[in-house]
């Protein structure tokens, strides 16, 4: 089995998401809105990359986005589409290969990106194959805030081993967990995570993490925000 068809699996056991997590969140009202005031006046094209059961997509509607997303969990994508029947148009199932997608969302005019933990479970032929149809269809100036996975990430690094193209699998099970044959890539510094998005100019690089069980880890990622 290779790599995607592994990570499928693993994506349609589905990610119950009724809220707008606080990356999406705090992008907008950290760096969105001070930042780039004019994209915020309503009607901007913004692609959910990853988008779940869709609740960063109606977070973004409601602020008067012209927001799609685009997932590869056909479960997800049911659900959001039943939670928001009236956003369900703007839902769509993508192929887990960039290879096999001409383009996500938008064909063009895309002036802002939002990847939230979805690009590390590419390899690093896959991610860029995506990043560039996703580059060619953005407006010049437009924003891209990304996150990728941190190699702090102590439970799925550690309980992981080295696969092929700058992946490593993890296998492990807690008491809220089960990963099993999950394809993920790591990053261990800014430095690494600028080459990851050499394309755009560097505005904003952070990262965040959150530890609410004493057996988890804090689940530390990066956070990218560049310019095309």
């Amino acid at each position: 089995m290779n790599y995607l068809a592994s990570n499928k699996d693993y994506w349609e056991k589905g990610y119950n998401a009724p809220n707008v997590d606080h990356p999406v969140f705090r992008f907008y009202g950290k760096i969105l809105k001070p930042d780039f005031p004019q994209l915020c006046l309503g009607g901007s094209n913004l692609l959910d990359f990853g988008s779940g059961q869709g609740a960063a997509v109606a977070y973004f509607v409601s602020r008067g986005f012209n927001a799609r997303g685009v997932d590869v969990s056909e479960k997800d994508i049911g659900i959001a589409k039943i939670r928001y029947p009236d956003l369900a148009d703007r839902m769509q199932v993508c192929s887990a290969s960039p290879s096999d997608v001409s383009y996500y969302g938008f064909a063009s005019g895309i002036d802002i990106v939002t990847a939230v933990q979805a690009f590390y479970y590419l390899s690093n032929k896959d991610f860029d194959v995506c990043i560039e149809k996703i580059y060619a269809a953005m407006n010049p100036g437009a924003v891209l805030f990304a996150t990728m996975k941190s190699s702090k990430d102590d439970l799925y690094y550690t309980n992981s081993v080295e696969a092929h193209d700058g992946m490593r699998v993890s296998n492990f099970q807690t008491k809220r967990l089960n990963v099993k044959n999950v394809y993920m890539t790591y990053l261990d510094d800014e430095d690494g995570l600028k080459k990851k998005f050499s394309m755009f100019r560097p505005l904003h690089i952070g990262h965040y993490s959150s530890k609410f069980r004493s057996d988890e880890d804090a689940g530390t990622h990066f956070t990218f925000c560049g310019i095309k």
